[in-house]
């Protein structure tokens, strides 16, 4: 009796395991058994109809269906899938952010944030690659499609695309955007209500470093003390920022 037991207890924690992958708290059956059984070009081409209709019009779950189907094609060894596939991770990207804007009663989005964290994850990659090539046009037009991915503008990740902005001399936008990233951050400070988004800040803290120091090149201390102290603010742990901190201060 013991035996059979545990064993029926496997089963139903490999079958729980199972469904878990599918989109939590989803409730289209088809497209939840076509994924959970491996069937992602299928799942991909039903949810992707599902999106034309108009019953489904307002429905974020196939978007976020048509995002983990590309995402899982996107590992297949198999050399078809491979060429098909070429941009899978840049579509799953994209349809992480159709979904995230769909899902505007939040009805999903908190449920399913293990999967959008792996998402954000191939996108900060775009940004840091961008970022250290020096090309700061393209890192704040990445970042730009990071903070798509949020139900809610990131102010943090919005400051950081203005200051890209700025080093690649689109320079009144990207004060703009510092501008008004800077207000509603201190506000945030000031109520204790910032959230750091973990999967980006090692990407935020290098734009305060770069920026700075270009603003300290430029002989705008002034200015690089302002960027600075907003930098301690909101990581006032962190080593890299109380060196250059300490820097800017001497």
């Amino acid at each position: 009796m013991y035996i059979k037991n545990t064993l029926f207890l496997c089963v139903v924690i490999l079958f729980s395991i199972q469904l878990s992958a599918q989109v939590v708290g989803g409730s289209n059956e088809k497209l939840a058994k076509l994924y959970n059984t491996g069937k992602y070009e299928s799942c991909l081409y039903k949810a992707d109809s599902y999106t034309y209709k108009e019953d489904y019009s307002s429905d974020p779950e196939p978007y976020l269906y048509i995002s983990m189907c590309l995402y899982e094609l996107s590992k297949s060894d198999d050399p078809e899938i491979q060429d098909d596939y070429k941009d899978a991770i840049k579509q799953a990207i994209k349809f992480v952010g159709k979904f995230a804007k769909k899902d505007r009663h939040n009805e999903y989005y908190p449920l399913n944030l293990e999967y959008i964290n792996t998402i954000k994850k191939f996108q900060k990659a775009k940004i840091k690659e961008a970022f250290n090539a020096e090309n700061y046009k393209k890192a704040a037009s990445a970042a730009k499609v990071y903070n798509q991915l949020n139900q809610e503008t990131d102010y943090m990740v919005l400051y950081y695309t203005g200051m890209n902005q700025v080093m690649s001399n689109n320079i009144s936008i990207g004060k703009k955007n510092m501008t008004d990233s800077r207000f509603k951050i201190k506000a945030d400070l000031r109520a204790s209500k910032l959230k750091i988004d973990k999967t980006i800040k090692s990407a935020i803290v290098d734009g305060f470093m770069k920026y700075t120091e270009q603003l300290i090149n430029n002989n705008k201390l002034e200015d690089a003390k302002k960027v600075i102290g907003l930098a301690k603010d909101i990581f006032p742990n962190d080593g890299f920022i109380k060196v250059q901190y300490n820097v800017i201060h001497k």
